[in-house]
C-alpha cells in the first residue's frame, strides 16, 4: 500500500512584541545613506527612498515599518548616523521585523560595527536583507560571507581616505585655501575662492587685539566682550576664553596661511587631531589683505607665549600672576625671604582686617621676627609712590623710552620658532648618522668626530631656546609695564593693577618700612628671588614716607633700582 504524505510548509507568524497578537503581515523597514552632499549621490539618494518606500507600502503581506536615511554621513562611524540609530532603537523596541537595504557599504564599512548590529539584530529576531549582494542575516552561515564582504568595504574606504587626503595635499601644496569662512570672523570670500576682509567684523578682530596689548587678559577679554555684546563668528554675543585665544593665534589676521592644521589620523573614526608633525604644513606669508599689522601681531604672539610659559610652571610668578589682590605674591620678607601672604586677623567682628603676614612667622614664629602689616596700607603706599614716581610728564617720557627701547633689542617669538626648527633638525641627523654606521664603511674615528660636531650643535641650540625664553619672559614683563603705567596714567593714578608690573618685588624689613624692588632686567619674581640678598646691600635711589589718612599709620618706605649687578 503506497503511503501518501503531505507536505505542510509552515505559515510563518510575526509575533507583535508590545501586544503579544500574532500579525499576519510583517513590519518592513528600510535604510539609505550617502556619504556626501554631491549632486549625483544625493540624486541616487532620493531614487532610493522613493523605491524602498514604495516597493514595502505595495507589498500585500508586509507592513511599512518606516523609511531611515543618512545624508551627507560617512559609513565607518555608526555614532554619527542619526537615522540608523534610530532604526536600530525601533527594532529593539518590537517596531521592525525585517530591514532591506541596498547593499553592505550602506549599513557600514567598518566590519567590527557591521557584525555587532547583524548579530544584535538576529539576537532580537530581526532579518537584515542586502539586495545588491542578494544575502540575508538570517542564515548563520552567512556570518563568513559577510565578514569578507564588509572588510571589502572597510578597504575601499580606505582607499577613498588615502586618495582624498593625497588630493588634499596636493591642493595645499598648491596654496589653495580649503575652507568656510561662514563662522569666521574678519574675513568673507569672493567668487574666486580668496579671503576678502569684512569691514564691519574686521572692527571686532582689531578691538580684540588692542584690548589684549593693553593688558587685559583672554578670560576677562571674554567676559568683557560679551557684556559690551560684540557678535562673534557665529553672529552670537557669547564669548569664551578659547574663541578669544583662538582669534589671537591665528596667522590669518596677519595676512599669512598655514594650510593643514589638522589632520585625520583613523580613517574609520575620523578622528581629527592638531598636526603636530603628523604630516607636512604648508606656510603661504602675505597671502591675503591683513587685518592686524606684522609687528602687532609678533607681539600679540610673544606676550601669549611669554604666558604659557609663566603659567606652565608651578612656581612664585605663577601665584603672582594669577592672583586675584594687586599685591599678592609680590610681597617677602627681606630676612628669612619667604613670602607674606594674606591673614584675616579678628574675622566675623566689626574689627576684621586683612593683614600680610611672613610665612615662616606664621609656622614657626621664632625662626623670623619680621612683623606683619596691614594689606589695604601697604597698597594704598604703593599708588602713592608709583604716583610720586611718575606725577610728572618728563618722568613719565624717561619711563616710556627706557621701556621701548628694551623692547627693541628683545626678541620675539619668531627666532624661537626657528631655534625649535632647528633643535628638531638636529635630533633627527643625529639619529641618522646612528642608523648609518651599521652600513657605512665609517671609521670609529670618523663618526665619533660627526657624532660630537651634531650632539655639540644641539646642546648649543637647546641653550640657545632657553635664552630666548628667558627673553620672551622679560619682554611680556616689559610690556605689561609699559601698558599698565599708560592705563594707570589714564585712570587719574587709580588703577591698581599697575602695583605688579611696575615693581618687581616689595621686601617688609620691619614695622611698616617696605623696600620697593625696580626691576630694570624685567626678571620673573623667582629670579629676583633668588637675588635677596644681593638687593639688600643695593642703596636705595629715593627714601621717603607715606602718611595713611585711613589708619593714621606712616609707611617708611625705599625704593632700589636693580639692574641685574
Amino acid at each position: 500500500m503506497n503511503t501518501y504524505v503531505e507536505v505542510i510548509e509552515p505559515k510563518i507568524q510575526y509575533k507583535d512584541e508590545k501586544t503579544n497578537e500574532i500579525n499576519v503581515k510583517r513590519k518592513v523597514a528600510a535604510y539609505a545613506r550617502v556619504s556626501t552632499d554631491e549632486t549625483d549621490q544625493l540624486n541616487s539618494y532620493q531614487v532610493q527612498i522613493k523605491e524602498f518606500t514604495e516597493r514595502i507600502k505595495n507589498n500585500p503581506e508586509w507592513e511599512f515599518a518606516g523609511m531611515f536615511s543618512d545624508e551627507g554621513i560617512t559609513g565607518t562611524n555608526m555614532k554619527k548616523r542619526i537615522g540608523m540609530q534610530k532604526m536600530l532603537d525601533a527594532a529593539r523596541n518590537g517596531d521592525i521585523d525585517m530591514i532591506i537595504t541596498k547593499s553592505i557599504s550602506r549599513l557600514a564599512r567598518n566590519t567590527v560595527d557591521m557584525l555587532t548590529v547583524i548579530k544584535e539584530m538576529r539576537e532580537i529576531k530581526v532579518e537584515i536583507y542586502f539586495e545588491k549582494e542578494n544575502i540575508s542575516s538570517a542564515d548563520p552561515k552567512i556570518d563568513f560571507i559577510l565578514t569578507i564582504m564588509s572588510s571589502i568595504a572597510q578597504e575601499e574606504s580606505r582607499n577613498i581616505s588615502e586618495n582624498t587626503k593625497w588630493g588634499f595635499r596636493k591642493r595645499f601644496a598648491q596654496g589653495q585655501l580649503m575652507m568656510t569662512t561662514t563662522h569666521f570672523l574678519g574675513y568673507d570670500k569672493d567668487d574666486e575662492g580668496q579671503l576678502i576682509i569684512n569691514q564691519e567684523q574686521a572692527i571686532t578682530v582689531k578691538y580684540i587685539f588692542n584690548q589684549y596689548l593693553n593688558g587685559m587678559g583672554i578670560s576677562k577679554l571674554a567676559r568683557h566682550l560679551t557684556e559690551k555684546g560684540y557678535k562673534n563668528g557665529r553672529g552670537v554675543v557669547t564669548w569664551y576664553s578659547d574663541t578669544v585665544k583662538e582669534i589671537l593665534r591665528n596667522e590669518k589676521y596677519a595676512g599669512d596661511l598655514m594650510l593643514q592644521k589638522t589632520v585625520t589620523v583613523d580613517y574609520l573614526s575620523h578622528k581629527t587631531i592638531a598636526n603636530d608633525g603628523h604630516a607636512t604644513k604648508y606656510y603661504i606669508k602675505d597671502n591675503h589683505d591683513a587685518i592686524i599689522d606684522r609687528e602687532t601681531f609678533d607681539i600679540v604672539q610673544t606676550m601669549i607665549h611669554a604666558r604659557d610659559i609663566i603659567l606652565a610652571n608651578d612656581n612664585k610668578e605663577r601665584f603672582k600672576h594669577l592672583a586675584q589682590k594687586p599685591i599678592k605674591g609680590l610681597v617677602y620678607c627681606s630676612r628669612c625671604k619667604r613670602m607674606y601672604r594674606s591673614k584675616m586677623h579678628n574675622s566675623g567682628t566689626t574689627f576684621k582686617k586683612s593683614m600680610l603676614k611672613c610665612h615662616t612667622d606664621r609656622n614657626n614664629p621664632h625662626n623670623c621676627d619680621n612683623p606683619s602689616i596691614h594689606e589695604p596700607l601697604v597698597e594704598r603706599a604703593t599708588l602713592h609712590l608709583i604716583k610720586e614716581l611718575t606725577k610728572t610728564e618728563e618722568m613719565q617720557q624717561s619711563l616710556f623710552a627706557f621701556m621701548e627701547k628694551s623692547l627693541q633689542q628683545i626678541n620675539s617669538h619668531e627666532p624661537l620658532k626657528k631655534l625649535k626648527e632647528k633643535s628638531i633638525d638636529l635630533a633627527n641627523e643625529l639619529k641618522k648618522h646612528v642608523r648609518s654606521k651599521i652600513r657605512s664603511g665609517m671609521s670609529d674615528e670618523e663618526y665619533d668626530r660627526i657624532y660630537s660636531e651634531i650632539e655639540g650643535e644641539l646642546e648649543q641650540c637647546e641653550i640657545d631656546i632657553v635664552n630666548l625664553r628667558n627673553e620672551i619672559n622679560r619682554e611680556l614683563l616689559t610690556r605689561r609695564r609699559l601698558y599698565a603705567l599708560t592705563n594707570f596714567i589714564e585712570s587719574n593714578y587709580e588703577d591698581k593693577r599697575i602695583i605688579k608690573s611696575f615693581f618687581g618685588m616689595i621686601l617688609v624689613d620691619g614695622k611698616n618700612h617696605l623696600k620697593y624692588i625696580l626691576d630694570d632686567t624685567f626678571s620673573i619674581i623667582d629670579d629676583l628671588h633668588e637675588k635677596i640678598d644681593i638687593i639688600n646691600k643695593c642703596k636705595p635711589f629715593i627714601k621717603g614716607k607715606y602718611y595713611d589718612e585711613t589708619t593714621n599709620n606712616t609707611v617708611t618706605y625705599e625704593v632700589i633700582k636693580y639692574e641685574g649687578h
